[in-house]
């Protein structure tokens, strides 16, 4: 007998009774409501060129790529085994870097994200758009395996950096039914996350749903952000507080 467990909407969705393998595989890469001759390109791009190494590898995708997304500005460099999602409503700008691995995820048609001029996003890092409109503006750079990511809204400010392994989204599920299995309730949303100019997130640290922080405002390391942050100000601990400000 197959066991029935309780789930994620995504996984009730992959494992339903009757669904087709080609319809969610079509709906998680390029949107249901895309024409097959997109998803043929699509298919054909990342097959021929999502790992094609070296200097030639860079030189295809930065030409094949761009036909992909939404809109593609001057020069962008895409590394090796980027993983694109949903392409048609991602918007890149200007000489904009995603390093070998990492990941630029739409779920929904609703969904959207915005990556601005000269942003870096680094290795095995991930943006996931949650049916979110998700804003990286000009300049912010997101180091190694961090995962940003939101169900509503997240924007981070010009010149922003955010180092390696830090996370940025959703925070708990919500509790609406105690009878319920926390894995299949939503998650809570508290209007998203907005992240200032010139800010410095420490290795590590963890910005939750429903958080701002001012301009150029400094987390520490390992800090768990639960409250706003004032701008200038320098914040550390679990949960972060307010130890100094920078002027």
């Amino acid at each position: 007998m197959e066991n029935n467990p309780a789930m994620t909407k995504q996984q009730s969705q992959l494992t339903a009774e009757g669904a087709s393998g080609f319809g969610f595989y079509k709906e998680l890469a390029v949107g249901s409501e895309a024409s097959l001759l997109h998803f043929l390109g699509f298919e054909l791009g990342t097959l021929l060129f999502a790992n094609l190494p070296g200097i030639l590898g860079y030189g295809a995708r930065s030409v094949v790529y761009p036909m992909l997304f939404k809109n593609t500005g001057r020069r962008p460099a895409f590394g090796r085994g980027v993983v694109i999602r949903r392409p048609a409503n991602i918007s890149i700008g200007n000489k904009v870097l995603v390093d070998d691995y990492a990941t630029l995820d739409v779920r929904g048609p609703s969904g959207a994200i915005q990556i601005d001029d000269k942003v870096s996003i680094g290795r095995f890092s991930s943006i996931v758009s949650k049916e979110a409109q998700i804003k990286l503006s000009a300049g912010v750079n997101i180091g190694s395996y961090c995962r940003l990511a939101s169900q509503s809204k997240l924007e981070i400010g010009e010149s922003t950096l955010i180092a390696a392994y830090c996370y940025v989204g959703p925070g708990n599920h919500q509790q609406a039914d105690p009878t319920q299995p926390l894995i299949s309730q939503d998650m809570e949303i508290k209007g998203g996350v907005k992240i200032g100019a010139r800010c410095w997130l420490g290795a590590r640290a963890t910005v939750l749903d429903g958080v701002t922080i001012g301009d150029d405002a400094i987390i520490g390391a390992h800090s768990l952000v639960l409250e706003d942050i004032p701008a200038g100000a320098i914040a550390v601990g679990s949960p972060a507080k307010v130890i100094k400000m920078r002027s």
